[in-house]
């Protein structure tokens, strides 16, 4: 019912031509457009033409193929998500309406040892299973297709790049994150129609069990409308997007002790995990001391995230995590786990933050580009003259757009650029045409206030370690691949240090698995953002222009007036929320080529196991014994399975090109996704 009522939405062609065209002046800030038509061997994710898929929708909805406003959303939504990237996104008017689910219906992958091939059960079975229950049978079929091709299928849409990641957000094994937050669904994480109203699942054993997929209604509408007309101009006729969300960088004049939380505000301790021996209020950070057989010797430091929202939540990230640290080596640990397992990213601060409690007293690297394309050559120019100007006013919309040459400097932490042409470029680099190379900050100009500490001098502050605190090869990171973002900057650094890695889950695939399968992009932009840079350099051209000095040539002009994006106010949809990846990251062995791009396999891969989903801390012993005992991996760098010349058994290598966005029939979306659900 609730599909056809979403098909009963009229569609007005000029409104959707005319979106499509103010929206790619928005996609031109994407970092990637080149590459990701085109990726090296070794991506693992399809090829995607953003731009040339966007005109094919464009063309199909200019001929009025498309029936109603959902078919045409849906296809735009599929792909923009099909780029597998968690910082490129939006949501359209008529797909926030309804969200299509099996919520009860949660799958885990199973092995018996963590190293032998893992099987599909429900998790209730899983936790018989665990239980030493020898009746229950692994799922085999769904819908009548392989049950883990299936779960493949439905995770392919997310917003990771890896496939194994991508597996992982489907299976609940994680079914409670280090942050005390309930995992992942493969049956409710595509929240679209996809034809497909029931999952029937066949079980090794010849027994059978039919899901139901129930549409919920979202809160922010009350839902009495009587006709798809209605509906469309209550949901899809309003000109203004919904307020974004407010940002979360706190005001560096607060004081972080005056603005730290009081005990009553603070989140549980996460369930299902051991005591901790310290924790962040609301376990944004959290130590453990595992009392298992054979880590007595190993500390866990737990960082489910990197977003703290508050000043005071940034200072007791940083000191936690020194305190921790500190007082782990005092007690005899000479081991240390640092569980990122299904880590978002976050405050790239506070990742370097991190970072540094590991590896005080160094240069903090960071490589970084943005695409040069006119809109943001045009931007960068007026922002450049306004701040080179004696009588020019700086706005903070100008500092924070990452553009104004005096606060751009090179991943050596000291050298600069003279000039706004000399940045911009464009630079071709691994096809894309780019700025040049510069730090994510000028992390030695911040180093260690009270507000945000970050140990670049060792010199004494906030953070105070002079030397590392372990040595490298007594240091794991432990993934589950969902390392996104700044996550991806932190490992990477702790990486380059020879820090080894353990990846967990993934495929039914023997082999190596990547620790970081999210986006490894430096920087995530609101579409708000692009707007406000956009229309502050409006207003400041025409002023320069009102006083007979213009900052662009009259070719330039017009130009500008072509590419730059128009408020979103003024959008012909609404566009409630949307942003995208602003700087590609780049290691100092290759400046060329994005990490978004670079296979990187873990030191060791191993799978989840019946005991994990009610203890997550079994991860721990089975990463320590794998690194530092006797255990076996099932893939990696370290390990005679999973080196890299086995790769191509595990898609390594193989980029998909059979994506072709030459032309697109409406409602494709529909088949695609009925083969995929089944």
């Amino acid at each position: 019912l609730a599909a056809e009522c979403l098909a009963t939405m009229p569609f007005e062609t000029d409104k959707a031509v005319a979106f499509i065209d103010e929206y790619s002046k928005y996609l031109e800030f994407q970092s990637d457009l080149e590459i990701l038509a085109k990726p090296p061997p070794g991506y693992l994710s399809n090829a995607v033409d953003l731009r040339s898929g966007l005109q094919a929708i464009r063309t199909a909805a200019a001929r009025g193929d498309y029936s109603n406003q959902f078919q045409f959303d849906s296809d735009i939504s599929d792909l923009i998500n099909s780029a597998n990237d968690g910082h490129l996104n939006f949501q359209l008017c008529s797909m926030s309406i309804f969200q299509f689910a099996a919520h009860d219906l949660l799958v885990v992958s199973i092995s018996p040892d963590g190293v032998a091939t893992p099987q599909l059960y429900t998790i209730e079975d899983a936790r018989s299973y665990a239980s030493g229950a020898t009746n229950i049978s692994p799922i085999a079929f769904i819908n009548g297709f392989g049950a883990a091709s299936v779960l493949e299928s439905q995770a392919r849409r997310q917003w990771l790049q890896d496939p194994d990641a991508q597996y992982n957000m489907a299976v609940s094994n994680l079914n409670i994150n280090g942050q005390g937050e309930v995992g992942s669904n493969a049956f409710a994480l595509d929240s679209a129609w996809r034809g497909v109203d029931s999952y029937k699942f066949q079980f090794a054993n010849q027994t059978s069990k039919d899901y139901k997929v129930v549409a919920a209604m979202s809160t922010k509408f009350n839902f009495n409308y009587t006709s798809g007309k209605d509906l469309y101009n209550a949901v899809c006729g309003q000109t203004a997007p919904a307020s974004p969300a407010p940002s979360t960088t706190p005001s560096p004049s607060q004081s972080a002790a005056a603005v730290r939380r009081s005990a009553a505000s603070t989140t549980p301790a996460p369930s299902s995990y051991p005591s901790p021996i310290m924790r962040e209020d609301h376990n944004l950070i959290v130590g453990y001391y595992p009392t298992e057989h054979g880590l007595e010797d190993v500390a866990v430091l737990g960082v489910p995230t990197f977003q703290p929202t508050t000043e005071a939540e940034i200072y007791n990230f940083a000191v936690l995590a020194q305190y921790f640290v500190g007082n782990a080596t005092k007690d005899g640990k000479t081991k240390i786990i640092v569980d990122l397992q299904s880590n978002g990213g976050g405050l790239v601060n506070s990742g370097m933050a991190l970072y540094s409690v590991f590896f005080p007293n160094e240069t903090l690297y960071s490589a970084t580009r943005m695409r040069s394309h006119d809109a943001l050559d045009f931007i960068g120019t007026i922002f450049n003259a306004i701040a080179g100007n004696a009588n020019g006013t700086r706005n903070p919309v100008m500092d924070t757009s990452g553009l104004l040459i005096d606060s751009i400097v090179m991943p050596d932490q000291e050298s600069t650029y003279n000039s706004w042409s000399g940045f911009y470029g464009p630079y071709l680099r691994g096809g894309i045409p780019s700025t040049a190379i510069a730090a994510e900050s000028k992390f030695a100009d911040e180093a260690n206030p009270a507000t945000d500490p970050i140990n670049t001098d060792g010199l004494g502050g906030e953070l105070d370690f002079k030397t590392p605190p372990f040595a490298p090869e007594n240091i794991v990171i432990l993934t589950d691949g969902r390392c996104t973002s700044t996550c991806s900057l932190f490992t990477d650094r702790m990486i380059s240090k020879g820090v080894r890695t353990v990846a967990m889950g993934g495929r039914p695939h023997p082999g190596a698995m990547q620790a970081v399968g999210g986006v490894k992009g430096s920087q995530a932009l609101e579409l708000s953002d692009i707007d406000k840079a956009a229309q502050l350099a409006r207003s400041a051209l025409n002023q320069s222009i009102a006083a007979g000095a213009p900052i662009l040539s009259n070719v330039s002009q017009a130009r500008f007036q072509e590419v730059m994006p128009i408020p979103l106010k003024n959008f012909p949809l609404p566009l409630s929320t949307g942003g995208l990846n602003y700087r590609n990251t780049y290691t100092k062995n290759d400046t060329d080529i994005p990490t978004q791009f670079i296979y990187e396999p873990a030191s060791c891969h191993l799978f989840y196991t019946a005991q994990t989903i009610d203890d997550p801390s079994v991860t721990w012993s089975l990463a320590a014994n794998a690194t530092w005992g006797s255990g076996t991996c099932v893939g990696g760098i370290n390990s005679d399975t999973g080196s890299l010349g086995s790769q191509t058994n595990n898609e390594a290598g193989s980029t998909d090109s059979s994506s072709n966005t030459d032309s697109v029939s409406p409602g494709s979306h529909e088949a695609l996704g009925l083969l995929l659900a089944l």
